[in-house]
């Protein structure tokens, strides 16, 4: 059964958080040309889309009375939620303990730590099983502190909430001639796609709507696998709660390499930084343009840009060779990619 919309209405805090910028660029596909809708979620506040998470889960609680001031948040995190989070406590009044696991980015780590978060690493855990470690950490935490409350990204209707109502609402106004042929976004928790599709299933039920998995991940079932090219951000050890079956008309599993090796070919052609979520995002959606020729306006979901992932900074995933031939193809196609000269709205 469909959750009901949540309804976390923002503080003064939040007002910065939101209405991101859509930028177009132009990607060659056979005899036509798509435009891809880039949603710049680094331009929120904290750098990344996890602001709107954040402000949510913590509006809910408060809302719940669950959390009250002087009382200490907890999360698992593989980085953006945790900048955020730790942000946002140091503004409310809040302690603030954030389990993350050594492949999280350093720069991440410091500005947790800036805000004056704790931070708890567990160590990595062989077949793509770390997160259960994170996950088991944060019990043990709440187990010691009665003042410790969960945030749980992964299981808090605050999570799709605020993306059914904020990002998914911004994203269909500012959509050009009011509407996108499809949006593509890809997956972790599930909570940004779920609620988007739920928003444009209520609404525009014609716009398609494209996941992007990464190899390896559970997030859209199967067993998780191990990633030597792990992105942060990206695919997950464990299956979604929120994502049902309808919410999505096409799922594009990507390797990590070719995610970032779509990074490094909108970055080179259009100056555009994406982190590794985006890029599958991106790749998604030119995989569906080449088998679809009715696709010409696609909005990708860019969860957050790309300086800060070691991955990213180099080129070698450009050169990589995948074994799938539509991946291969799409990133082809993406080696021509041009921005377009006027800006979105």
């Amino acid at each position: 059964m469909t959750e009901p919309t949540v309804l976390v209405v923002p503080t003064a805090a939040s007002s910065v958080i939101g209405d991101t910028p859509l930028r177009p660029v132009r990607v060659p596909v056979g005899d036509r040309t798509v435009r891809i809708w880039l949603k710049l979620e680094s331009e929120n506040r904290f750098g990344s889309i996890k602001a709107r998470t954040a402000e949510a889960l913590l509006s809910w609680l408060e809302a719940s009375g669950e959390l009250r001031p002087g009382m200490r948040v907890v999360e698992s995190t593989s980085g953006n939620l945790g900048v955020a989070l730790a942000g946002l406590c140091a503004e409310r009044g809040y302690h603030c303990t954030l389990v993350v696991e050594p492949t999280t980015p350093r720069s991440s780590v410091e500005r947790m730590t800036a805000f004056g978060a704790d931070v708890v690493t567990v160590p990595q855990v062989p077949g793509g099983r770390t997160l259960g470690a994170r996950l088991e950490a944060v019990r043990e935490i709440l187990a010691m502190d009665p003042d410790a409350v969960w945030t749980n990204q992964y299981e808090s209707p605050a999570n799709p909430g605020v993306h059914e109502w904020q990002t998914a609402a911004e994203l269909v106004n500012g959509a050009h001639d009011g509407r996108f042929d499809a949006v593509a976004v890809a997956v972790s928790t599930g909570g940004t796609l779920a609620g988007i599709a739920r928003y444009f299933r209520e609404n525009v039920p014609e716009t398609r709507i494209i996941a992007a998995d990464a190899v390896g991940s559970s997030a859209l079932g199967g067993e998780p696998a191990e990633r030597p090219f792990k992105l942060m951000g990206f695919g997950s050890g464990q299956a979604s709660t929120f994502i049902e079956p309808h919410h999505c008309d096409h799922v594009i599993r990507v390797r990590d390499s070719a995610a970032a090796a779509a990074c490094s070919l909108l970055l080179r052609r259009t100056g555009i930084s994406l982190g590794g979520s985006s890029g599958a995002a991106v790749l998604a959606a030119v995989v569906r343009a080449r088998l679809d020729p009715s696709l010409r306006e696609i909005a990708c979901v860019c969860p957050d840009s790309g300086e800060k992932y070691p991955q990213l900074t180099g080129t070698p995933a450009a050169d990589m060779p995948d074994p799938d031939e539509e991946i291969r193809a799409a990133l082809t196609a993406l080696s021509h990619v041009n921005p377009e000269q006027k800006a979105g709205r």
